[in-house]
């Protein structure tokens, strides 16, 4: 029985990371993200709608979140790309990634064809109100967690491929 939780801020890696844990293992892979999406679709909403709505109506981030929860006691041999996931599934084998903000939003700017400004201002705000969120919700300090010792292993992806990412977790996963 194994359970893998990835944490990570945006443009840190952790869903080419998880996807290639999860073949590599082959585990289930699951992305908070994804479902979101998913979410979105079957409301008719867009992403940044279903974003916008959340923000005065908690009752999508909690239904996420449940689904998280309830994917990490009745399944087993996976691998989540969720901020709180390792929150939701404690008995996880729980992976942080981590990487500067200056990294994470030249990647992110690559990844969406925006500009590093425009990009730096979204994320900030995004990120700020999941913060927010988080706290009210749950008690969780996000900008705190990396501090907490609540990671079996954390992983600074700035000059590590996806492989040696993937293969720095399995090394410290088998260990555990």
């Amino acid at each position: 029985m194994s359970k893998i939780t990835i944490f990570g801020m945006a443009g840190t890696g952790t869903s080419s990371a998880g996807k290639a844990l999860a073949e590599k293992l082959g585990f289930e892979f699951l992305s908070s993200g994804n479902i979101f999406r998913e979410m979105a679709a079957s409301l008719s909403l867009s992403l940044s709608e279903l974003e916008e709505l959340s923000k005065v109506d908690s009752k999508y981030d909690i239904e996420l979140d449940k689904k998280i929860e309830h994917y990490g006691k009745t399944k087993d041999n996976f691998v989540v790309d969720s901020r709180l996931a390792w929150y939701f599934i404690p008995d996880s084998f729980k992976v942080a990634l981590i990487l500067d903000d200056k990294t994470r939003f030249d990647r992110i700017a690559l990844r969406e064809g925006k500009t590093l400004e425009q990009v730096k201002e979204e994320t900030d705000f995004r990120e700020k109100m999941i913060e927010t969120r988080y706290l009210q919700y749950y008690g969780v300090d996000l900008p705190k967690v990396l501090e907490n010792n609540t990671f079996d292993v954390i992983i600074d992806t700035k000059n590590n491929s996806v492989e040696t990412v993937v293969e720095m977790i399995c090394a410290n996963f088998l260990k555990s």
